[in-house]
């Protein structure tokens, strides 16, 4: 029996779900939870081989959620679906160890599918992901890779910044001094060869870390906390 975890707050594709896998002798749905942290604390206990995770509840930072589960519970094949096309996204999150990526074009034969061959321990991309990725290199085949140029803490740093937020507020969020935070933000100037962040924030934009939405509406809100 294979034992899966639904990550996902739609109640109608969770009872989706559970139809699909009714008529599956070899599936069952264990639990579902909104939160990718409510499923790690019920797997410590329970273990499901099979965490299926929505793209819409699992965003860049979720990112690192997951590295702690793929450390503290590796046994587990986490599978992310419903993907619209975000190749910086699907790099992390293969480089990171996730086995499956599904696109949102998949139907019934393809999940199954998928869970079998993650359950057996095995990695699998929908084709139309794969060909995005294929494409995207050759795109960016002259440019420096951003996983490479920046750490981890670089990442969530700049995340955190193109988002609007202050550096205030970054240190306070991770535990930091606002002098360490500006270290990191400095460094990252010096190795992407910018100067601010509004260059930062297209970087992240191009890279798919953020919509272009969420960099304008950061940039306003901190524009409107400068002048009050």
């Amino acid at each position: 029996m294979i034992n899966i975890i639904i990550i996902d707050d739609n109640n109608i594709t969770i009872r989706g779900f559970e139809t699909i896998f009714s008529r599956i002798s070899r599936c069952k749905i264990v639990a579902s939870f909104p939160l990718l942290e409510h499923a790690i604390a019920w797997n410590r206990q329970q273990r499901a081989n099979i965490i299926l995770i929505s793209s819409d509840n699992c965003q860049f930072e979720s990112l690192r959620t997951i590295q702690i589960l793929r450390r503290t519970q590796p046994e587990v094949g986490i599978i992310i679906y419903n993907i619209r096309s975000n190749y910086s996204f699907v790099l992390k999150a293969l480089d990171i160890g996730i086995f499956g990526i599904l696109s949102i074009n998949i139907n019934e034969d393809d999940l199954i599918e998928a869970i079998q061959v993650v359950n057996a321990r095995r990695r699998i991309i929908s084709p139309d992901i794969a060909q995005d990725i294929a494409l995207q290199r050759l795109l960016h085949s002259h440019e420096h890779d951003l996983y490479e140029l920046l750490s981890a803490r670089e990442l969530e740093i700049m995340l955190m910044i193109t988002q609007g937020i202050s550096i205030k507020k970054v240190a306070q969020s991770l535990t930091l001094s606002p002098k360490t935070v500006n270290t990191y933000r400095y460094r990252m100037f010096g190795k992407l060869n910018i100067c601010s962040d509004v260059e930062l924030t297209h970087i992240a934009i191009s890279y798919g870390l953020i919509t272009a939405k969420q960099g304008l509406s950061g940039w306003q809100n901190s524009s409107n906390q400068k002048l009050s």
